[in-house]
Order: structure tokens, then C-alpha cells, then sequence
């Protein structure tokens, strides 16, 4: 006989394995690898936080190229006016033609392209004829002109960006300079003068300049500094040698040492505006704390896993002894017997998984005893289908019978209130289909307004307009005849004088129309405002039971929407002793 190892993992209680997995899993591999990947991943963090920097001001480049060229497009905006061009060139020779053409015409360019371009300050053109009127500030005279006399000698079709030292400020003032050639191209007429706002480098300069200890230069295309901002202190000399590195490195970016501190050197052109940005940080504040502090690190995280080990065997034993009691339990129930859990149950997801064990288990004993119970009403149900299909023909022969008896004792109208009741009957309880056709619903209102007109004689005058293909229509069993009751019996009847009521059904390519008319007694506007929002959806029908009446169109509301859609519905419009409007909206396609 095998004598049985001292020690079986597999045999181990939950607590026990979720404790060893803790230590050999996470404890001791972070206490083993942690000082060699400490050394490893503060290298990979210098190398990583300076490509984020790249990526990030290469992305403000990008956004300041497309600035450029939006402002560049200006130029093709002048060249391509031949307005503009009519009058750089002269052409318009007396003085009211020159000032027509420049209000008219020039001005208005002026104001779109600084209205549509909020990076442009302002705009002038220099012209060359000296025999045209000087319209300010947008145009002068090129001998005007006292920026850089190299621009005026510019070529055609050359346009070129000019930076300006501002000497220690941060802004920089930006030009964009474009001559402006006649309709043949052969000859400049004017020089186009762009002022740009600094606001289209100023984003560039903020996430270059985000540490609070970091140089930023920027530098035109002959590497001359014409701004600057300065936190570190620098040599002259230091700073020289670190701007020419900057420049003959072959990467955008790398760490250097200087005077103890470690700096990360960036560079960065703007190649439409022809401008170098070297940023110098001062990154060793960032990292040094993690360096000093290793080891105090590592001790603090052991302490730390240590501590957190004995709370969290004492969690976890917490929790699986519970989940062990209810494994237990789940174990006793079979096919026969369904015991609830009687241990405690707590208002966490255990409680919760209890909670719902406890619930699955009722369900099942419910829905067990339930088949027995659903065998005996399936049989009661169909012994009572089949009395309920007596009893609407004993109705039927009923009402016949009283209508013979009327027409022996000479009393046609009883007659035929007889024979008009006993159709309805039929429509209304012999029907098998939820649906029917627009025309049998007609003929069944019909015949229900023969009965109120019997009841109302004289009182009641109805009219059918009926201009649309309605016998192949279908529509809901039952739609109309509780409108056409509202109708007459909260509208009509309620009045004295005598009543009309039209139904007017038309279509047309997407909708079936049917209005409902009547000339009773209306309604108070805040009871209309109440019905309409509830037609509408943006009340509860609960508030319409506080009042008198409207269930019975709130219910045809809703069996429309879910025959035809959401398109379709009825809207209500009525007013006091004057009467009420009704308009069933159908949607065409959506039942056929």
C-alpha cells in the first residue's frame, strides 16, 4: 500500500490555494524582478517621455502647416479677382469707377478673408501704379512699403514667410509676402502684405515651453536666435555648443549632460515658415526621486505585500467559505426537492448569487407545480370556448326574432334597430381576426349610426366623403366605431341644437386620411392640451382616468401605432361649443 504524499496541492482548500497563488504568482516575482526592471524601465521612461514630446509638438506642426497654407490660399483670392486685377492694373480711370470698383468689389474681399481667417491680422497691398486712388488701410503705395526692401524685388509666383526679431519677447511677428502679376502674368502690379497674429505659433510655443524648467529657442533658417525664453541658467558657451549639436545631430532628440544636470535636447523645423525650435529640459527632477528612493521603494512594497497577504487571506477566506456552504447546500437538490438556502445571506455579490440561487429555486418549484395546473385550464378553457360559441348565436336569434315581432306589430323602427344591433353584434363578437378591411369597418359605423340616429331623430345629420381605394385597406378590428362614439355621445348628445357629423376618408401616396367631424360640445382647451400630450407621448395616459372620458381614443391611438408605426397616430383638435376635430393618420405599406 502507497503510503500518501505529506502535501496535495489539489486536495488544498480554496483560502489555502488562492494564498499560495498570491505569493509564488505576484510576491515573489515582484520582490525577484523588480530592482533589475527598475533599472531597464527608467532608460525605456526617458526614451518614451521624449517621443511623446515628438509626437505631440509634430502634431502642432502639422496643425501650423495647414494654418499656413489656408493663409497662403489669400494670394489666389487677389490674383484670381479680376476686379482686384483691373485695379492694381489701372484700368479704371475716372475716380467713380475706381471707388464702384474698390467698394463693390475689393473691400468685401478683404473683410471675408479676415472674417474666415481669425489667424491673419491684418492685409495690404503695395501697388506698383502710382496713378490710382490710395484706398486705406487696405492698399498704399509700394514706395510706402518699409519692411524689407528684398520683398519688393520678390519674383511672380514666388511667395515667401519673413520672421522679425522681437529680441527676448516670446511673441514673433510673421509675414507672408506674395506679389500680385496682371491678368497675363507678365508684369507685377502689387505686393501682397499678410500679417499673421501670434496666435499661429503660440500653440506651438506652449507645448514646447511646458516645463517649468526648459529653454526654447527659435532660430530663423541662418540660425540666428530671434526669440527666446530661458529657465535654465546658461553659459554663452554651453548654450552655443548645445544649439550647434542641435543642428548637426542626425535625431531630433537626445540627453546630454550638463553641468550635473541631465538635459533633454529637442529640435524641430517649420518648414513652410522656414523656422528652427530647439527646446532645451531639465528632465533629471523628474526621474531623480525614483532613483534615490529604490531601494526604500522596494522595501516599502515588500512591507506593503506582506501586510496586504494577511488581509487578503482574511478576505478571501471570508468570501469562499461562504460560496463552499452554498456549494454544499446546491448538492442536496435533485429532480424531487428544492430547499432554499437558510444561511446568511449579505447585500454583496455572494449575497446577490444567493439571493438569485433562492429565486431559481422557487421558479423551479413553481413552474413543476405549474404544468400540472396549466394541463387542468387548458382543458377548462376549451370547455369554455366552446360555450362561448353558443352564446352569441342564441344572441343573434334573439334579436331576430324581435325584429319579426316588430314587423308583424307594424313598428318599423324597432325593426330595424333590431336588425342594425344584431350586425353589429355580429361584427363585434363573431369576428375570429384582429384585423379587417377599411370598408367592412365603414359599413359596421354605418350601422351604428343608424341606431343614434333612430335615438336622436332629427338631431343628428351625418355625411360620408369617402374619395380613396378602401376595400382591400387593412386596418385594426374595431378602430373607428369608439371615435364615431365619442362623437355623438360627448359631443352631439350634449348640445340641443341639432348636430352634424362628416367622415371624410381621402389618401394619398404614403397616408390613408380619416376625419372625423362633428359640431357638438367641444372641449376646454387645458382638457384638449392634456389629450394631445398624451397622443403625442410626452405624458402618462394614467392622468387622462382623472378626468372624463379619452381612454377609448388614447387605446385606438395605441393600436394604430403598433399596426401602421411609429408615423402614425391621431392628432385631436377641438373647441368649446363649437365642436371637435379627429384625424386618423395611416401609414401606407406598413400592415399590408
Amino acid at each position: 500500500m502507497k503510503k500518501k504524499p505529506a502535501f496535495n496541492y489539489q486536495n488544498l482548500s480554496i483560502v489555502k490555494k488562492m494564498a499560495i497563488g498570491y505569493i509564488v504568482i505576484i510576491f515573489i516575482p515582484i520582490i525577484s524582478f523588480g530592482l533589475i526592471l527598475y533599472n531597464q524601465n527608467y532608460n525605456s521612461f526617458l526614451e518614451e517621455y521624449a517621443q511623446g514630446r515628438q509626437k505631440i509638438v509634430n502634431q502642432v506642426l502639422n496643425n501650423v502647416s495647414v494654418s499656413t497654407v489656408q493663409i497662403e490660399s489669400a494670394y489666389q483670392l487677389f490674383q484670381n479677382n479680376s476686379n482686384t486685377i483691373a485695379y492694381l492694373s489701372g484700368n479704371y480711370r475716372s475716380d467713380f469707377e475706381q471707388v464702384s470698383n474698390f467698394l463693390t468689389y475689393i473691400r468685401p474681399l478683404f473683410s471675408y478673408i479676415l472674417s474666415s481667417n481669425r489667424m491673419i491680422d491684418s492685409m495690404t497691398i503695395y501697388m506698383e501704379q502710382q496713378n490710382g486712388m490710395i484706398f486705406r488701410p487696405e492698399m498704399a503705395k509700394m514706395d510706402e512699403f518699409k519692411l524689407d526692401e528684398s520683398m519688393k524685388k520678390l519674383p511672380l509666383g514666388v511667395g515667401k514667410w519673413i520672421t522679425y526679431n522681437n529680441g527676448s519677447e516670446p511673441d514673433i511677428n510673421l509675414h507672408y509676402f506674395h506679389k500680385i502679376g496682371n491678368r497675363n502674368f507678365e508684369q507685377d502690379i502689387g505686393l501682397l502684405d499678410i500679417k499673421v497674429t501670434p496666435n499661429l505659433i503660440k500653440p506651438l510655443l506652449e507645448s514646447l515651453n511646458s516645463n517649468s524648467k526648459s529653454n526654447l529657442y527659435v532660430l530663423d533658417q541662418d540660425h540666428q536666435v530671434i526669440s527666446h525664453v530661458e529657465k535654465i541658467s546658461l553659459s554663452k558657451e554651453s548654450e552655443k555648443a548645445l544649439l550647434a549639436d542641435a543642428f548637426q545631430a542626425n535625431t531630433k532628440y537626445a540627453y546630454q549632460n550638463v553641468n550635473g544636470n541631465k538635459l533633454l535636447i529637442e529640435s524641430f523645423y517649420a518648414d513652410t515658415l522656414k523656422l528652427h525650435f530647439v527646446m532645451m529640459e531639465q528632465v533629471d527632477d523628474v526621474f531623480i526621486g525614483i532613483k534615490k528612493n529604490k531601494y526604500v521603494l522596494v522595501l516599502t512594497v515588500a512591507t506593503l505585500l506582506l501586510l496586504l497577504s494577511g488581509v487578503y487571506y482574511l478576505i478571501a477566506s471570508s468570501i469562499t467559505k461562504r460560496i463552499l456552504k452554498l456549494s454544499k447546500h446546491m448538492r442536496q437538490v435533485d429532480e424531487n426537492y428544492f430547499p432554499l438556502y437558510r444561511g446568511e445571506i449579505n447585500k454583496d455579490e455572494v449575497g446577490h448569487l444567493t439571493s438569485s440561487y433562492n429565486a431559481m429555486i422557487r421558479r423551479m418549484d413553481e413552474l413543476v407545480n405549474t404544468v400540472h395546473r396549466s394541463e387542468m385550464l387548458r382543458k377548462e378553457s376549451a370547455y369554455l370556448m366552446m360555450q362561448a360559441q353558443i352564446k352569441p348565436h342564441f344572441l343573434y336569434n334573439t334579436l331576430e326574432s324581435i325584429r319579426m315581432i316588430a314587423e308583424a306589430n307594424d313598428d318599423p323602427e324597432a325593426a330595424e334597430m333590431s336588425y342594425t344591433l344584431g350586425k353589429l353584434f355580429r361584427y363585434s363578437l363573431s369576428g375570429t381576426k384582429s384585423e379587417t378591411s377599411l370598408r367592412e369597418e365603414v359599413d359596421n359605423v354605418k350601422d351604428y349610426i343608424k341606431i343614434q340616429q333612430i335615438r336622436l331623430a332629427d338631431r343628428l345629420q351625418v355625411s360620408f366623403d369617402i374619395n380613396a381605394a378602401i376595400d382591400n385597406f387593412i386596418c385594426p378590428h374595431y378602430m373607428l366605431q369608439p371615435i364615431i362614439e365619442n362623437s355623438i355621445v360627448h359631443g352631439i348628445a350634449n348640445v340641443r341644437k341639432q348636430g352634424s357629423l362628416s367622415i371624410r376618408i381621402w389618401e394619398d401616396y404614403t397616408f390613408m386620411f380619416i376625419a372625423v367631424v362633428d359640431s357638438g360640445a367641444g372641449m376646454e382647451e387645458e382638457r384638449l392640451a392634456l389629450i394631445q400630450a398624451v397622443l403625442s407621448g410626452s405624458m402618462d395616459v394614467k392622468l387622462l382616468q382623472k378626468g372624463e372620458g379619452g381612454l377609448g381614443i388614447m387605446n385606438v391611438n395605441e393600436r394604430v401605432k403598433m399596426f401602421y408605426g411609429e408615423r402614425s397616430g391621431i392628432q385631436m383638435e377641438s373647441k368649446l361649443n363649437v365642436g371637435t376635430t379627429c384625424l386618423l393618420k395611416l401609414a401606407k405599406g406598413a400592415a399590408q
